[in-house]
């Protein structure tokens, strides 16, 4: 298996865990009721040996109220690169505040439009 795969399946796995713990309403089995597979199935996916089918990818992500392909998205790397974010703007006098407020209001209403209009 690629490193690239491997960390994709890694990424999936603990994305899928976590958001497990996050929401305990949504259990193992709950999930494979939810997605219309076996709880092995569920277990071979949270342990990498099986990936998921693309119909059963957007039923997981429906389940989690997110797109398929965030499951697949590291957020571990996304924080630390937030922080860094965070820490420039901190940087910044505080009267552009307001503007980077506005501005990320702004990328933020340009990201709900495409997400309804391709979702």
């Amino acid at each position: 298996m690629e490193e690239t795969e491997k960390k994709t399946i890694d990424i999936f796995r603990q994305n899928i865990t976590s958001l497990m713990n996050q929401e305990p309403s949504v259990s193992m089995r709950q999930l494979s009721q939810k997605i219309n597979a076996s709880e092995s199935y569920i277990q071979k996916l949270m342990s990498g040996k099986t990936n998921p089918s693309f119909d059963k990818l957007d039923s997981i992500g429906k389940c989690f109220h997110l797109h398929g392909w965030e499951l697949f998205y590291d957020y571990e790397e996304a924080a630390s690169d937030c922080l860094a974010i965070l820490q420039m703007i901190h940087r910044l006098p505080h009267s552009y505040i307001p503007l980077i407020q506005k501005y990320m209001n702004f990328l933020l209403e340009q990201y709900d439009q495409l997400t309804i209009s391709t979702g």
